[in-house]
């Protein structure tokens, strides 16, 4: 069965910058809390599925990060921690839906998006938080 992609729409570029990679068994890993209610209408029941494109120096990647059934016209939460892999340095992010069944009507009421580990910035002797 086809699958049907809709754009969320891309994170912006300094939330993306203050993300700090963690080293963990498998690599680099940078973390993001993510949620977003979204208010969606479907004409058959369909599995939805919460992705996150991201790019990797060069390379593209993709990680599934919440899933859930639709049918009709709902308001919906999806959300989870993406944990994105890294061999290079985080360039760049975006959220899409994944659908069976085409999205007839869409509305992102929230979208959240924050570093899990952020970079602080030092005044003088002191961490600002």
């Amino acid at each position: 069965m086809d699958t049907h992609n809709t754009p969320i729409g891309p994170v912006p570029a300094h939330l993306v910058r203050e993300a700090v990679a963690k080293k963990t068994g498998l690599g680099w890993v940078v973390e993001f809390n993510v949620a977003t209610w979204l208010n969606l209408s479907v004409r058959d029941e369909t599995p939805i599925i919460l992705k996150v494109t991201y790019q990797d120096g060069e390379r593209v990647r993709e990680v599934r990060l919440d899933k859930s059934k639709v049918f009709g016209g709902q308001r919906i939460l999806l959300c989870g921690i993406a944990r994105l892999g890294v061999n290079q340095k985080l360039e760049s992010m975006s959220l899409s839906l994944e659908t069976q069944a085409p999205i007839q009507s869409l509305l992102v009421e929230e979208l959240f998006v924050q570093a899990v580990e952020r970079q602080t910035v030092k005044n003088g002797t002191r961490k600002s938080r």
